[in-house]
């Protein structure tokens, strides 16, 4: 585990013994593909640097990482590259643009990937380049027309000669010599070999150099955004979010690590094992769901008095996180969930109602299964969190909508008391829940991620049994 706190992602824009002379102290990756934030955003890195990336035939790193990092508390920026692409479509999200190259992509000077893209040599030839990007032929002829050594008629020529090529085919020979007939080639193909410049690289290392300096100031708190696609992604489902996440993030104990997919594909999510959990997961997705539809999820400090829901960084630090995979995204989003789950229980859950919640808690704790987790830490299918749920329930008249559709047979026994024949309708009204699933009301359960879920807050992935392999 590296101590450095900054990552560079660097491939053919600079040698990388020649940007360590700019920035030693950083860990060094090869040109970013789909999935390499994720991988590291565990790993303690406060700035990273994207300088290259994979293009054509490969994933390219998607912006949602990016952002994702950003959202994280990293600082990320963009430079020469991939990085400069990126940069420029995701202005407005804190990015850091930086450079020639992305000022260009920025102000629509020059808009196609193919700009910086160019054919190169493979990791063990330190990515030499083979072909000449177009942002680095466009820079030298800038320079060339104000030496006079060639007018504005012969650029056009030039950059459109160029552009007809694939950019693994851009070497100065052939973009100049369907061009022989029109001006003196040699001329220019001398110039650019002795007084070319490779703009990516120049723009790499004021990057890198920027990335220095950030270093040494005084670090800043990490708070993490939470974004509302982070809330909607989860309550109803939109699957490429996670997928991608779970297919990129990784549990890492010491020199070993491990996909969150594949902890996934261990579990066995029918198992009735779980099913007190899952209950109460599904329940608390209803409980905060419904509150935001009904626009009680403004949480007032006094709502939260005494309230420790145990999802915060000072519990789940930064070796927690990494052993787990657990991101500081998913706190944040568990630990508003949970605080605005406690702030309705403190609300519902008044004098009035002690009794009817003491016999909930009874009827539960007398049908509870045996677990091989202990994720009650987590979260606990108690009395409050039903009749919670229920109180919710007809605040948004499901509880009647039930009623006229099946009657309850136990309002109708003269032999119990007020609260116990309470009690039967909170029940009647679980047990269609339960019957019914989180689905019917427009909110999804991963049932197989909700339980990595908890084996990562109990930080104890090494005893997840072995399930069905797909």
């Amino acid at each position: 585990m590296s101590n450095n706190h900054i990552a560079v992602f660097l491939g053919p824009s600079c040698h990388r013994e020649e940007a360590k002379k700019h920035l030693e102290n950083a860990d060094y990756y090869a040109p970013a593909a789909r999935g390499s934030f994720y991988n590291i955003i565990n790993d303690g890195y406060r700035i990273i640097v994207l300088i290259d990336g994979l293009f054509y035939g490969n994933l390219s790193v998607w912006h949602k990482e990016i952002i994702y990092a950003l959202d994280s508390g990293i600082e990320v920026i963009g430079v020469s590259s991939m990085g400069a692409l990126r940069a420029a479509e995701l202005q407005g999200t804190n990015m850091t643009g930086v450079g020639t190259i992305f000022s260009w992509y920025r102000d629509g000077v020059i808009d196609g990937d193919d700009e910086v893209a160019l054919l190169h040599e493979g990791i063990e030839s330190h990515f030499a380049g083979l072909t000449i990007p177009l942002v680095n032929l466009r820079w030298n002829l800038i320079k060339a027309l104000k030496n006079g050594l060639i007018g504005k008629q012969e650029e056009a020529m030039i950059i459109g000669s160029a552009k007809q090529l694939c950019f693994t085919e851009r070497t100065i020979e052939k973009i100049l010599n369907p061009l022989k007939e029109s001006f003196d080639i040699d001329i220019v193909k001398a110039w650019l070999n002795n007084n070319g410049e490779d703009l990516k690289k120049m723009d790499a290392i004021q990057a890198l150099r920027l990335a220095g300096d950030r270093q040494l100031k005084e670090s800043i708190p990490v708070i993490p955004t939470l974004r509302e696609y982070e809330i909607i992604h989860i309550n109803v489902g939109i699957d490429y979010y996670k997928n991608e996440r779970m297919a990129s993030i990784k549990a890492k104990h010491g020199d070993s690590e491990t996909l969150l997919v594949d902890y996934a594909k261990r579990i066995s999510a029918d198992d009735p094992a779980y099913s007190d959990f899952l209950r109460a997961r599904s329940y608390q997705r209803l409980i905060v769901g419904w509150a935001r539809e009904l626009r009680l999820d403004d949480i007032k400090s006094e709502d939260i008095i005494g309230m420790n829901s145990n999802w915060s960084q000072e519990t789940i630090d930064f070796e927690h996180r990494r052993s787990t995979g657990l991101t500081l995204i998913d706190i944040t989003r568990e630990h508003q969930d949970a605080m605005l789950s406690h702030s309705l229980q403190q609300q519902f859950c008044i004098e009035e109602a002690t009794d009817v919640v003491r016999y909930l808690d009874e009827w539960l704790k007398n049908q509870r299964q045996e677990s091989p987790i202990d994720w009650t830490q987590m979260i606990d299918l108690n009395g409050k969190l039903v009749y919670t749920l229920w109180w919710l329930g007809r605040k948004k008249n499901i509880t009647e909508s039930l009623n006229s559709i099946e009657q309850n047979e136990h309002n109708g026994n003269q032999t119990l008391n007020e609260p116990q024949k309470q009690v039967e309708k909170v029940m009647d009204f679980t047990r269609w829940i339960d019957k019914m699933g989180t689905a019917y009301f427009g909110y999804t359960l991963d049932s197989a991620r909700e339980i990595l879920l908890a084996y990562q807050y109990l930080n104890c992935l090494k005893h997840i049994p072995a399930g069905e392999q797909e």
